[in-house]
């Protein structure tokens, strides 16, 4: 069963320093190794804040180790464990065959949940992640001008949350669900975005409420859109670009940098991953088979380009 974010979105995202070496020109060669260079998942700890802290590492089949490889963080909603998340949406297999490196995370006691900007009071989850993939890039040969995340529901809110606060990490991220439950950031420097969002949403609805088992207050997602499109300096109309039976496509124009923002509203959806098992979603508002998105979200992500002048 897909579970639901919890997270109070009031005070903008503070950016913070992130601790990747940005624009990695060659591929470590570590003394000593933690992890595997072996294609398939193994578990990756450390310790932030005090903390004992794990994450699932996914290598894709044919995994070189002087060929910089995109990484992936895929984020698990509340109360789902990145088991759990894999089970419902499959998204770090798909990733990995299309040559991935994949990070699935687990989020903070209670829930799991994450720990977004403007949320609930709890552990550091934000610098957590930081630390995570500076552990993975100080050992695998990734690609830092091409780190993404992607989340649903609570890892919706925390992938717009990751990205908020520390911009310069990520190519771009993509967030479906939840993009309305964490702070606006529309101070942060821009990245790609692609949000998805079922109209007939009752966890995150997009007019914005108070969930009892999910407090408390979620943003009106239209606001998170019109926030988003200032950030990364969209100043020219929205265009439609894709009609689905009952999804809407659309990509703000004229966007600062090359940087890029769709919306794909899902028209008869709920709280639910495009293209997952409709039975699973049924109690939540329906799952729109329009889609994939992990087809989607790995498309959007395969086709990022560095913006002029950026990392």
């Amino acid at each position: 069963m897909v579970a639901v974010g919890a997270c109070a979105p009031n005070p903008a995202a503070t950016v913070r320093q992130s601790t990747v070496i940005p624009g990695l020109a060659e591929c470590p060669t570590p003394t000593t190794r933690t992890i595997s260079l072996t294609p398939g998942r193994q578990t990756v700890d450390l310790v932030h804040d005090g903390l004992s802290r794990t994450s699932f590492v996914q290598l894709p089949d044919g995994y070189d180790s002087t060929t910089p490889a995109p990484l992936l963080l895929s984020l698990h909603p509340f109360a789902l464990t990145p088991q759990g998340w894999e089970d419902y949406s499959h998204l770090a297999d798909a990733a990995t065959a299309r040559g991935y490196v994949v990070l699935s995370p687990l989020g903070s006691d209670p829930g799991p949940r994450w720990s977004v900007p403007g949320g609930l009071p709890g552990p550091d989850d934000l610098g957590f992640i930081d630390q995570l993939v500076a552990t993975v890039a100080a050992e695998l040969c990734v690609d830092t001008t091409r780190i993404f995340a992607a989340g649903f529901s609570a890892g919706a809110a925390m992938a717009m949350g990751l990205s908020c606060t520390f911009p310069g990490l990520f190519a771009a991220i993509a967030s479906s669900g939840g993009a309305n439950l964490t702070s606006l950031c529309p101070e942060s420097a821009g990245v790609d975005t692609l949000i998805m969002h079922g109209l007939n949403d009752p966890i995150a609805p997009t007019t914005g409420s108070y969930v009892v088992f999910a407090p408390p207050l979620g943003l009106n997602l239209f606001s998170v859109l019109d926030s988003t499109a200032t950030r990364n300096g969209c100043d020219q109309p929205v265009v439609a670009v894709r009609s689905f039976p009952f999804t809407d496509v659309s990509r703000y124009a004229g966007c600062d940098a090359g940087h890029r923002l769709e919306f794909w509203q899902m028209n008869t959806a709920g709280h639910t991953w495009a293209g997952t098992d409709p039975i699973i979603g049924a109690v939540l508002g329906g799952t729109s088979q329009d889609f994939s998105a992990n087809t989607v979200v790995l498309d959007f992500f395969d086709s990022h380009a560095t913006p002029t002048g950026e990392n």
